[in-house]
């Protein structure tokens, strides 16, 4: 979980094969389960084929990561480079979105496509869009990058349930708020700042979310009694999303489906 511009631009030609859509699932994962990445346990982080999988399996909440293209298209990926997905050296951002699009391998998908997937889902869905900054951008660019994602979302998804904005950038955040105000946003940290509640009324948020590894029943209470949402990431072992569960956590981001003794129980779908 790590150039501005406000227009939707038409996708570019397709070079996957079909939308064949969710098959519809058996079996209903808990909301509080949110696919983290899409679903990167159950197929390429960030990818429609993750979410078709994972709606298949009976996800219905969803995180996943944004950026902006150099003319301003949101599109879904996690790093600042592209050579981990892609194999190569460049900066994504650096690139119009016809660019990205027509390199090779897993076809990178917008944030309109992403909309479109989770709506063709018979089944109410929610997700959890998380702002991704370059590196070492200013915080000016940052604040114009949050409030263009910010509002190619609100924009999206004009009156169904909004998307939860989150972000590790305070300048981002605050670029959301300013253009798309009534869009819940979250705030990423690794563990709770001394600050946090500074912060989190500057900023108006309606969730925290953190590391699993550095949160305990303490942090979320303190959350919770603050009036605060809490999420942990990222926690794929049985017994400890069950742990979070019981904790009270508002939500747990996992890669893949749970299975095992511990696993929350999944419900029957209608």
């Amino acid at each position: 979980m790590n150039a501005p511009g406000s227009e939707l631009h038409a996708d570019p030609p397709r070079r996957e094969p079909g939308n064949p859509g969710a098959a519809p699932s058996t079996t209903r994962i808990p909301h509080a389960l949110i696919a983290h990445r899409l679903g990167a346990a159950l197929g390429p982080e960030n990818s429609l084929a993750a979410c078709r999988a994972a709606l298949r399996a009976g996800f219905r909440s969803f995180e996943c990561d944004v950026k902006l293209s150099a003319d301003g298209e949101a599109f879904l990926l996690h790093d600042d480079a592209l050579l981990r997905t892609h194999g190569s050296t460049l900066r994504a951002s650096s690139l119009p979105w016809a660019a990205l699009r027509a390199l090779p391998g897993e076809a990178l998908p917008s944030l309109r496509e992403l909309r479109d997937t989770l709506r063709a889902c018979a089944e109410p869905t929610w997700v959890n869009l998380e702002i991704k900054v370059d590196d070492g951008a200013p915080a000016p660019l940052q604040q114009a990058w949050g409030s263009a994602v910010a509002g190619l979302a609100a924009a999206l998804w004009g009156d169904a349930e909004p998307p939860l904005l989150s972000s590790f950038s305070i300048a981002a955040l605050q670029g959301a708020m300013r253009a798309a105000p009534r869009l819940p946003r979250a705030w990423l940290c690794e563990r709770l700042p001394p600050h946090w509640r500074g912060v989190a009324q500057a900023l108006e948020l309606r969730a925290v979310h953190l590391a699993a590894r550095e949160a305990d029943a303490a942090v979320l209470g303190r959350l919770r009694a603050a009036g605060l949402e809490s999420r942990v990431y990222t926690v794929d072992d049985p017994l400890q999303l069950r742990h979070w569960l019981e904790l009270g956590a508002s939500g747990v981001f996992t890669d893949g489906v749970p299975e095992g003794p511990g696993a929350p129980a999944a419900t029957p779908s209608a």
